[in-house]
C-alpha cells in the first residue's frame, strides 16, 4: 500500500491573507520604519504576487491604515476591559491610565511608528484625527458628568489633558523603566484629577 502527500500549497481564506500581510507590514515598520512599508515591499515579504496584495488593499495608505486601525482597536479593547466592573471615577482613571501604560509597554513601538504614517498617509491622518476627536467627547461626557462641569469646559479639558496623556508616553516610552513609570503614571492621574477639581470649584463659584 503506497501513501501520497499532497504538495499543494495551503490555500488561505481572505481573512487569514489579510492578517498575513498586516503582520508583514507591521514587521517592516517595525524593521525599517513606515517608509519602507510599500505594496511591493510587504508582497515580497508575504512572498505573493503584487496582484493579490492589492485585492485586499487599493494602495500603500489603505494598508497603513488598516494596521493602524488593527493596533488601535487592540489598545481599545484592552483600556476598556481594564475599566470593566471598576467603580467610582478616580479607579475607573486609574485603570484606563495603566491601561495606557500596559499597552504601550508592550506594542508601543508600533503604535508609535504608526502614529509617523500620519505624514505619509492621509487616511492615517484623517482616522488619527476622527479617534481623537471622539475620545476628547467621550472623556469630555465622562468629566461632565463626574465633576458637574460645563458641557464644553469638560470638553476642552478632556482635549487637553488627552494631548497631555500622549506627551506622558511619549517621555516613558523613550526610557521604559519602572521606576519612570512609577513616576509618571500617578503624576498624570494626579494632574487630571487636580484639573477637574479646580474647574468644578470654578464652576460651583459660578466662573
Amino acid at each position: 500500500m503506497t501513501t501520497t502527500t499532497d504538495s499543494r500549497p495551503k490555500r488561505f481564506s481572505a481573512a487569514e491573507r489579510r492578517e498575513q500581510y498586516l503582520r508583514c507590514a507591521a514587521e517592516l515598520v517595525l524593521s525599517d520604519g513606515v517608509g519602507a512599508v510599500t505594496m511591493d515591499a510587504v508582497a515580497a515579504s508575504a512572498g505573493v504576487n503584487k496582484a493579490l496584495l492589492y485585492r485586499q488593499f487599493a494602495n500603500r495608505g489603505e494598508l497603513l491604515l488598516a494596521l493602524f486601525e488593527r493596533e488601535t482597536h487592540g489598545l481599545d479593547a484592552a483600556v476598556l476591559g481594564a475599566m470593566e466592573g471598576v467603580e467610582g471615577f478616580e479607579p475607573q482613571l486609574r485603570a484606563w491610565v495603566k491601561a495606557w501604560f500596559d499597552f504601550i509597554g508592550t506594542r508601543g513601538v508600533l503604535l508609535g511608528r504608526l502614529m509617523e504614517a500620519r505624514t505619509v498617509s492621509g487616511e492615517v491622518a484623517g482616522r488619527h484625527q476622527e479617534r481623537t476627536h471622539t475620545i476628547s467627547d467621550v472623556m469630555g461626557a465622562w468629566y461632565e458628568e463626574a465633576f458637574a462641569i460645563p458641557s464644553e469646559v469638560a470638553r476642552d479639558a478632556a482635549a487637553m489633558l488627552y494631548a497631555a496623556l500622549g506627551g506622558v508616553i511619549e517621555r516613558w516610552a523613550a526610557a521604559p523603566t519602572s521606576a519612570s513609570r512609577r513616576r509618571l503614571e500617578p503624576a498624570y492621574v494626579d494632574a487630571v484629577l487636580g484639573t477637574l477639581r479646580q474647574l468644578e470649584a470654578a464652576a460651583a463659584a459660578g466662573r
